[in-house]
């Protein structure tokens, strides 16, 4: 509207005065549209003017609200800090209220002073007892057997022959008189190709019989084993006019065509080869393994099969017997042929355990007329044992034993408790420097800022050595 207005505006608003003096009425005759070109330009400069005003109107607006935005980030970052700071001082002024209060706790550990007591003897453990004998220095014993048993198959590292001789029947014939023949045993029978078999057992061969004035032969069947071992005398069967069993023995006698043999099936048997053998070495071998298997399963038996209730026993290594073989077997002998062979053992060993805890209460009670009465066993002692005599068919052993038995000052922990209660260190320095029995103190407070033991004996962990 106001650029409107503007617009209307006269020629006279728009010169001056002095420019109009200027001018005649003779001059009237300048033509509107003059006029109206420098409105124009009037106008326009004006418009330039008020646009650069508003422009720098804006851009201070747009400052001022820049900064503005700016100054309140700030004031937030720096009320945000004001807050944390405010919350960590009251968090430290809170864990350092709680470290008194609720966080405090002393620990305190005492090394007392301590005596040594050597001590050196002989004691008897003795199966045949229940009950320690003071006088005697004889502790009850526990008598225990332990048994196992093992099979195992071995191979066998020989190399031997398998050297057969073949074998059959034949039938011998008495073509030569009515009177019987005796032959012995490993009486020789040979082949046409030489090839000689043995009679078994000596044999009576029957005389032969007549019929119209004609010689009938006489048989008898025989059984016969080669001379040789090997598959050259599986013969077959020898029984055409060309093949006979004759008699070497009667060579050169007329008896030698009158007596021999024939069969009727083969010669079998016969072989030669390299067989698996099994020697002296492989069964010792074998005895020796199965030997550690057995032990192996004793020693596990000692292991676990000791009671360890109510307590544990002591078993000593001079407290076990040797191992008694009960069995000690195999299928096989030294030169069989055998690719595996097995062995059996059987074997038991004795042990006498004790209750360790027996010695100390003997040693401690030979010290009880000794010890000063403001000590006390406060450690228990490590023990050597010297010198074993075991005697398993008594159930008896003998030993050395030697240690040294650790005595301590007695304290009480509840006193010492209530002497140190609220104390600083330089009271409790005063408590504990006046104690006889006390070598040496450490004292630990916790939080690092309290001064003073906790007034709770709750809060007092005491360990005592």
């Amino acid at each position: 509207m106001e650029n409107s207005q503007k617009k209307k505006r006269k020629v006279k608003d728009i010169f001056f005065p002095h420019e109009l003096d200027n001018y005649s009425s003779s001059k009237k005759e300048i033509e509107e549209k003059d006029i109206s070109i420098r409105l124009i330009d009037k106008l326009q400069q004006e418009r330039k003017i008020e646009d650069t005003q508003t422009e720098s109107e804006e851009s201070i607006t747009v400052i001022t609200s820049d900064l503005k935005e700016r100054w309140i980030k700030k004031a937030m970052t720096i009320n945000k800090k004001i807050i944390i700071l405010l919350g960590v001082s009251f968090s430290l002024i809170a864990f350092y209220y709680l470290g008194f209060v609720f966080l405090a706790k002393a620990e305190i550990n005492i090394t007392t002073k301590k005596i040594e007591m050597p001590f050196s003897g002989v004691v008897l453990v003795d199966t045949n007892v229940s009950s320690i004998d003071f006088n005697k220095a004889i502790i009850p014993g526990n008598p225990f057997i332990f048994k196992a048993n093992e099979t195992q198959e071995f191979s066998s590292t020989g190399q031997g022959k398998d050297e057969r001789k073949a074998k059959g029947i034949i039938t011998i014939y008495n073509n030569y008189s009515t009177s019987p023949q005796i032959l012995v045993a490993t009486t020789r029978f040979e082949t046409p190709d030489h090839k000689i078999f043995r009679l078994d057992s000596r044999i009576v061969i029957p005389g032969a019989t007549t019929k119209n004035r004609e010689l009938v032969p006489s048989t008898i069947d025989v059984k016969v084993t080669a001379d040789k071992s090997g598959p050259d005398y599986n013969i077959g069967v020898c029984n055409s006019p060309d093949c006979k069993f004759t008699i070497p023995g009667f060579e050169g006698t007329s008896k030698y065509q009158g007596f021999y043999g024939v069969s009727s099936k083969a010669m079998t048997g016969g072989a030669s080869a390299s067989v698996p053998l099994v020697t002296s070495e492989d069964l010792k071998d074998a005895e020796d393994i199965i030997f550690e298997k057995v032990m192996a399963s004793i020693n596990q038996d000692l292991e676990n099969k000791i009671p360890e209730k109510p307590k544990k026993l002591k078993v000593l290594p001079g407290a076990k017997s040797s191992i008694n073989l009960t069995n000690l077997s195999s299928d096989a002998s030294v030169g069989d042929h055998r690719k595996n062979f097995s062995v059996s053992v059987e074997a038991e060993i004795k042990v006498i355990a004790f209750d360790e805890d027996n010695i100390i209460e003997y040693i401690q009670e030979i010290f009880e007329k000794d010890r000063d009465e403001n000590y006390d066993y406060c450690q228990k002692p490590e023990l050597e044992y010297l010198e074993l005599k075991t005697d398993f068919s008594k159930g008896t052993m003998r030993m050395s034993v030697k240690t040294n038995q650790v005595v301590c000052h007695k304290l009480s922990s509840e006193e010492i408790k209530q002497l140190v209660i609220g104390k600083d260190k330089k009271e409790l320095n005063q408590i504990f420097g006046a104690n006889l029995g006390i070598k040496d103190v450490e004292v630990k407070l916790w939080p690092l800022w309290i001064r003073k033991v906790p007034n709770s004996l709750d809060k007092i962990d005491l360990f005592i050595d």
